[in-house]
């Protein structure tokens, strides 16, 4: 995979605040995708280790935790995202 050109710049590389608006919200949106496949890639697994019932109430548990940290708004954005990136997959299968 190619490094983005901006995340590897010296000059840039130590201070996130040196990037432009447009960088951040890029490295964001990046980070919040990241975040999403990493939790459907944990459901799966606890699906597959503990059944799908007890994997749907640990994930509850989760996102109560999340919307406890970073607010309601945060963890239904992080619900939506999951979604959306399950329907475009498996659309495309």
């Amino acid at each position: 995979m190619k490094q983005q050109q901006f995340l590897i710049e010296p000059e840039k590389a130590n201070n996130l605040a040196c990037m432009s608006l447009q960088e951040r919200l890029n490295l964001q949106e990046t980070m919040r995708q990241t975040e999403a496949l990493e939790w459907i890639k944990r459901f799966k697994k606890k699906a597959l280790e503990e059944g799908r019932g007890e994997a749907h109430y640990w994930f509850q548990q989760v996102i109560a935790d999340i919307a406890k940290r970073r607010g309601q708004a945060a963890a239904d954005e992080l619900r939506k995202r999951m979604n959306r990136i399950k329907n475009e997959t498996s659309s495309k299968s």
